[in-house]
């Protein structure tokens, strides 16, 4: 009997906003009405019957859930009347969560209700990743989001009294960042007093047409501020254990982490994307219809998963390569450490730096030129 596998990862993308900020480029929308959220719980039911027809055609099943990512959109706007839908969809379609199951929910400051949080801590929310961006009201003026400060500040210390696990996202390389003289170590200053666990610095990339492009400061200052950053989050005792990521010893993603390990992922909600390691297989849901399916050959998952191991702290061993590869990855890996001071060997293992991190793009380059990836 062919071997069934099991996956035990599942996103769900919640696609409504309060607001659609001027920067995100994610599929959202602002709902007019109730009937919007009916016809999302509508099209769930449709990709579930959907994702269990290829489910079974790859011999993959919902094992026991170790972790469940609701993203968006804002899912925290979903409420009890969410909480309520998705309590009875785990039921109809049996789908179990691990004892300790890392469940998340991404909320943004001014659109939760706390008695909201509670139904969903009573079906195991356990995590939080909380849109903030900047601590200045400036910048949160010129990134066009709804919320204000003093909603930053009280959902901050809403979350350090919550039993809730959380962390928060901020971005970097902001318009006018150079000319209003951005603090940004400050912002994390203050942030850091409400105890989270977990950091995620994103560089702000934006469209060619972004109302603010002639505002972006340039490379050579975004480039100091992401190793500023990383230098003062190790001081404070966190671990950069992915490009954008930072956490505190044994607090990383699990969830997140599963993508950046080739984990089979999946997925529900327009725009989703689920991967089934396995079967080599790649699916991203529209809004309707059937998903979009990408089959990956040996080639382009070895080339992924090299790019992925080169994003985190897992790195590069010589096993990741042909025995006739070999001499030439040490060779380039050997010129990244001791002229260039991207990374070092530890532990059998070549990993990047923050510097590094800044250039992983030509790095992967250098080894396809040479015809390693």
């Amino acid at each position: 009997m062919k071997e069934k596998f099991l996956a035990n990862s599942l996103y769900v993308h919640f696609p409504f906003c309060r607001h659609l900020c001027n920067y995100c480029d994610f599929f959202k929308r602002v709902p007019q009405s109730q009937s919007e959220v009916v016809d999302f719980h509508s099209l769930l039911e449709f990709q579930k019957k959907q994702l269990d027809q290829i489910l079974f055609e790859e011999n993959v099943s919902f094992g026991q859930l170790k972790s469940l990512y609701f993203g968006g959109g804002t899912p925290s706007l979903w409420g009890e009347s969410g909480a309520l839908f998705w309590k009875q969809f785990m039921i109809k379609h049996q789908i179990d969560l691990d004892p300790n199951c890392e469940f998340t929910m991404e909320l943004n400051p001014g659109s939760w209700k706390k008695s909201d949080l509670e139904h969903w801590k009573e079906l195991g929310l356990n995590r939080i990743s909380m849109g903030m961006q900047s601590l200045d009201q400036r910048f949160i003026k010129i990134l066009d989001r709804v919320h204000n400060r003093e909603d930053a500040l009280e959902t901050l210390e809403m979350l350090k009294q919550s039993e809730l696990n959380f962390s928060v996202d901020f971005m970097l390389g902001l318009p006018h960042s150079k000319d209003f003289k951005r603090d940004i170590i400050a912002e994390l200053i203050e942030v850091l007093k409400y105890n989270p666990s977990h950091l995620s610095l994103y560089i702000l990339t934006v469209k060619s047409n972004y109302v603010h492009q002639k505002d972006i400061p340039d490379e050579e200052y975004i480039e100091e501020e992401y190793l500023t950053v990383s230098s003062f989050l190790k001081e404070q005792g966190f671990e950069h254990y992915e490009v954008s990521n930072f956490a505190k010893p044994g607090l990383r993603s699990f969830h997140n982490s599963q993508y950046w390990k080739q984990e089979s992922t999946l997925a529900l909600g327009p725009s989703a994307t689920g991967f089934l390691k396995e079967a080599q297989l790649r699916f991203k849901w529209k809004e309707s219809d059937q998903p979009d399916i990408e089959n990956l050959n040996s080639e382009e998952l070895k080339l992924e998963k090299i790019f992925l191991q080169l994003r985190t702290d897992m790195g590069l061993s010589e096993e990741d390569f042909s025995l006739e590869s070999r001499p030439t990855f040490l060779k380039l890996t050997r010129d990244w450490q001791e002229n260039r001071q991207l990374g070092e060997w530890q532990n059998g293992r070549f990993r990047l730096g923050a510097k590094g991190y800044l250039v992983m793009d030509s790095l992967l380059n250098e080894l396809m030129a040479h015809e390693l990836a």
